[in-house]
């Protein structure tokens, strides 16, 4: 499958974003992403600590597109070619089934100008046209209020029954 469909996501232009796989030669602006404590404001983990763990989390995000044809895309600035974001869909499995774990984290400086659902709602699209039967899934935690009207946005719809005590669910197709 990933042959399949890695020509419809390995290289996507929207209206601000170029949204491209991701390259070894990322890893420092990953890292800076990761590393911003107001980026990390609702991850349970934290801010990334160094290099390092940006290098792994980008293996692992380019060994997804190398088993699946997709996965997080560099997102960069359309204007500028600078990588701000990262984003998209993930194959992975939740409560039980294969789902489309849909991520965006962007630097501050990039934010309230609309580029989360850009970016949401263009993964979301191609997930539905290219993946279809695989449902779509966003764990937000519930004061992160921002994130959840990204997703609501994309057309992602509060999935009452998989909340849990950490994290309210959005989701997509889920049957």
């Amino acid at each position: 499958m990933n042959s399949e469909v890695k020509i419809y996501f390995e290289l996507v232009q929207t209206k601000n974003l170029l949204l491209r796989t991701p390259e070894n030669e990322d890893a420092w602006a990953v890292f800076v992403i990761h590393s911003d404590p107001e980026t990390n404001r609702y991850n349970p983990s934290g801010p990334m600590k160094n290099l390092n763990e940006a290098t792994k989390s980008l293996q692992e995000w380019i060994q997804d597109w190398e088993n699946n044809g997709f996965g997080y895309w560099s997102v960069l600035d359309s204007s500028t070619c600078e990588i701000i974001g990262v984003g998209g869909i993930r194959r992975m499995h939740y409560n039980g089934r294969d789902v489309l774990n849909l991520y965006y984290r962007f630097s501050p400086k990039s934010w309230g100008r609309g580029y989360a659902t850009e970016l949401a709602r263009t993964a979301v699209n191609l997930a539905g046209r290219y993946l279809p039967g695989l449902p779509i899934v966003a764990r937000i935690r519930p004061s992160n209020v921002a994130s959840i009207r990204v997703a609501e946005k994309a057309g992602l719809k509060h999935t009452h029954e998989l909340y849990t005590s950490e994290y309210v669910v959005l989701t997509l197709g889920w049957r």
